[in-house]
C-alpha cells in the first residue's frame, strides 16, 4: 500500500535565510524523521543502499530551499554536506543575532502592531527566536514586557493585575489580551468637512486602511497635497486649532453637557464655571461647519451629578477650554479615556466608570445625542458651602462601617454629615471584606488589664513595607482590647517584640502579663520562647492545631487591619508597598 509522504512535504516554508532558519530546520527534522532520512545529514554514505538513500534525502532537501540559496550547496556532494554548509551560513546564535531579536522584542508595542493578536503573535515570535538560540527568556519578565508595551489607556487592567496576586506568565497575560482588550474594542465616529461619518477604530493600522496615508494630518485616504486640514486652516498665524463636531448655528443648549467623540478637547462656554483659569496653548477650534471659534482660557469645572443612591456627586473635569462663542458644552470622548475612564454606549444612554470600575456619570440619549445627566439645581459650578458625605468620612476613618461613621457629629467636633439612605455600599468594603461565615464560640473575659495577651503574626504579604517588613506581630489585652502592632521583617523578630512590649505595658501599668495565648506556630513554640516566658512566670495557653477559630481575637484582629489597608489602597489607588501596618521600627497601638 502506497502512503502520501508528500503532504507534510508541500506544509513546510522554503528556508530563505536567517529570518526562518530556526523553525525551518525544526520542520526538516521532523519531515526527515517520518521519511527516515535524517541519519543521512548525520553521517556520510557508505554502502549502495545508502547512496541510493543519500540521493533520495538530499533531493527531498534542496527542493526544500529556496531557489537563491542554492549557491550555499551546489557544490555539496551528500546530504550531510548541504546540511551543514546552511546551518554554517545561516544558523546565527551569536551576539549580533541575540541583540537584534531582543532589540525587536523590547521596541514591539501595541501602537506599532496592526491589532492586539498581532502585537501578541510579535512578542511571542520573537521571544520563540531568542530561546532557539540558546537566549533564555524567563516567562514572568516575558509576561511583564507583554503589559509594558500597552498604552497608558490600560493602565486600570494592569493594576487589576496586581491586586489579584495572581503569578504573572507569558501564557495568562496573552489570554488575557486577547480576551479582554479585543473584547473592549469598539467604534467611534468623527465628522469630517463634508459632514460625513466614518467609522474610525483606534487599532487599524496601514495595512487595514485604504488609500495612502497623508503626512499631515497622518490619516488615511489622501495625500498631503489635498490634505482638507491643511488647506482649511485660518488665515491667521494660529496653527492650533482642533476639530469638534457641533456646528455653533445648528444645535444650542449652554446649561448642559454632551458627550462628543469627535471632539479632541473638553470645551464651554460659561467663564463663570471654571476654576484655576489659565491662558491655553490653543488658541482656535474648529467645529464641523468649518467656522473657526476664538479660545480665551483653559481651567478646570466641578459638575454635579446624581449617584445610585440619589444623592449628588461631584465629578472635576480638568483642563476645559473656555469658547464664548461656542453654542453647547462638549465632554471630549477620548479626553476622558485618557485619563484612565472606560465610556460604554448603548441605544437609549453612555455610562461612564472611574478606573475602580464605578459608575460615575450617565448620559441620556435625547435628539440622537448623548446629553450629560446632571443635578439640575447645582450644575452650573461648585457650590460655596458644603457638608461632607457620608462616603468621604467612611474612607477617612479607614473604611469604618456606616452605622458607627453615622454616629460622628454626635461623638466629635466640627463633623457635619449630609442625610442619605440607609443603603449605602461601598465598592472597596465589598471587594477587600468577604469572608466566610463566623465560628460560633463562647468564653469568658478577663477580669484585669494584662491577665490574658492575644497575640498572632500576620504574613508574609506579597509587597514588602517601605521598611522592609513582610509581616506583622499583634498583642491584644484580652479586658481592655487595647491592639499593640509590631511590623517585623521575619518571625525571629516576635520574641525581641514581645519582650518590647512586656517591658513597656508593664512599666506603664505597674502589673504583671499572667497569661500568653497563641496559635501553634514555630516563632512561639521553640525553646527560646518557652524559656523565656517560664523565667518571667508567664503561663502559655496554645490553641488545638490547625483551628485557628480559637484563637479568634487575634485572627479576627489581622483581618480588621488587613481590611482597613486594602480598603484604602484600593481607595487611594496606591502600590502595595503602602498595604504594609507600617515600617519595621516602632510600635503602632489602636482600639477595637
Amino acid at each position: 500500500m502506497a502512503t502520501n509522504s508528500n503532504s507534510g512535504f508541500m506544509n513546510i516554508e522554503k528556508l530563505t535565510g536567517r529570518e526562518n532558519y530556526s523553525t525551518w530546520s525544526f520542520a526538516v527534522q521532523a519531515y526527515m524523521q517520518l521519511e527516515d532520512l535524517w541519519q543521512c545529514t548525520e553521517v556520510s554514505p557508505n554502502t549502495d543502499i545508502e547512496i541510493k538513500k543519500d540521493v533520495k534525502a538530499k533531493s527531498k532537501l534542496i527542493l526544500l530551499i529556496d531557489p537563491m540559496l542554492y549557491v550555499h550547496i551546489r557544490e555539496a556532494k551528500t546530504t550531510k554536506e548541504v546540511w551543514d554548509n546552511l546551518t554554517r551560513a545561516f544558523d546565527d546564535s551569536g551576539l549580533s543575532r541575540k541583540v537584534g531579536l531582543l532589540k525587536d522584542l523590547i521596541n514591539t508595542t501595541l501602537e506599532t502592531s496592526s491589532c492586539v493578536e498581532d502585537y501578541v503573535n510579535k512578542i511571542m515570535t520573537a521571544a520563540h527566536r531568542l530561546r532557539n538560540i540558546g537566549f533564555k527568556v524567563d516567562d514572568e519578565w516575558l509576561g511583564t514586557l507583554m503589559l509594558a508595551g500597552l498604552p497608558d489607556l490600560y493602565k486600570p487592567m494592569i493594576m487589576a493585575i496586581e491586586s489579584s496576586g495572581v503569578q504573572i506568565s507569558a501564557d495568562l497575560i496573552k489570554t488575557k489580551l486577547l480576551q479582554e482588550i479585543k473584547a473592549t474594542e469598539t467604534t467611534a465616529y468623527f465628522s469630517n468637512s463634508k459632514h460625513q461619518h466614518q467609522k474610525y477604530n483606534p487599532h487599524h493600522k496601514q495595512g487595514q486602511q485604504k488609500g495612502p496615508r497623508c503626512y499631515n494630518c497622518n490619516k488615511y485616504g489622501h495625500l498631503g497635497k489635498n490634505c482638507w486640514f491643511k488647506k482649511n486652516k485660518t488665515d491667521t498665524k494660529d496653527n492650533n486649532g482642533f476639530i469638534a463636531a457641533f456646528s455653533a448655528s445648528t444645535h444650542n443648549d449652554s446649561m448642559h453637557w454632551y458627550i462628543d467623540s469627535g471632539a479632541t478637547m473638553h470645551m464651554t462656554m460659561h467663564k463663570d464655571w471654571l476654576e484655576d483659569i489659565s491662558t491655553s496653548n490653543v488658541k482656535s477650534i474648529r467645529i464641523a461647519d468649518n467656522k473657526v471659534l476664538h479660545v480665551e482660557g483653559c481651567g478646570n469645572v466641578t459638575i454635579n451629578v446624581p449617584d445610585e443612591q440619589g444623592s449628588v456627586s461631584k465629578i472635576q473635569v480638568r483642563n476645559v477650554l473656555y469658547v464664548p462663542d461656542l453654542s453647547t458644552n462638549l465632554l471630549s470622548v477620548s479626553k476622558i479615556i485618557k485619563s484612565g475612564c472606560k465610556i460604554e454606549f448603548n441605544e437609549s444612554e453612555c455610562n461612564i466608570f472611574n478606573q475602580n470600575g464605578q459608575n460615575i456619570a450617565k448620559a441620556g440619549l435625547v435628539s440622537d445625542l448623548y446629553k450629560l445627566i446632571t443635578n439640575e439645581k447645582k450644575a452650573q459650578a461648585f457650590p460655596a458651602v458644603v457638608d461632607e458625605d457620608v462616603c468621604l468620612w467612611h474612607q477617612r476613618m479607614g473604611h469604618l462601617n456606616f452605622t458607627d461613621t453615622k454616629k460622628l457629629p454626635s461623638c466629635t467636633t466640627g463633623v457635619k454629615l449630609t442625610p442619605s439612605k440607609e443603603d449605602i455600599k461601598c465598592i472597596s468594603c465589598i471587594e477587600a471584606k468577604q469572608t466566610r461565615q463566623s465560628f460560633p464560640s463562647e468564653g469568658s473575659r478577663a477580669t484585669e488589664l494584662l491577665e490574658v495577651i492575644h497575640s498572632d503574626v500576620c504574613g508574609p504579604m506579597q509587597t514588602a513595607s517601605l521598611g522592609g517588613a513582610r509581616y506583622f506581630v499583634t498583642f491584644i489585652d484580652d479586658l481592655s482590647r487595647k491592639v499593640f502592632v509590631y511590623p517585623i521583617k521575619s518571625k525571629a523578630e516576635v520574641l525581641e517584640k514581645f519582650n518590647e512590649f512586656k517591658n513597656l505595658v508593664e512599666n506603664e501599668l505597674n502589673k504583671k502579663i499572667k497569661k500568653l495565648r497563641t496559635d501553634n506556630g514555630k516563632e512561639y513554640i521553640n525553646r527560646n520562647f518557652d524559656s523565656y516566658l517560664k523565667k518571667s512566670g508567664i503561663l502559655h495557653q496554645t490553641t488545638v492545631p490547625y483551628t485557628p477559630e480559637q484563637n479568634g481575637l487575634s485572627e479576627r484582629m489581622n483581618r480588621t487591619i488587613i481590611e482597613k489597608s486594602k480598603c484604602m489602597l484600593f481607595n487611594a489607588q496606591l502600590q502595595n508597598c503602602y498595604c504594609s501596618t507600617g515600617r519595621s521600627s516602632g510600635h503602632g497601638s489602636i482600639y477595637h
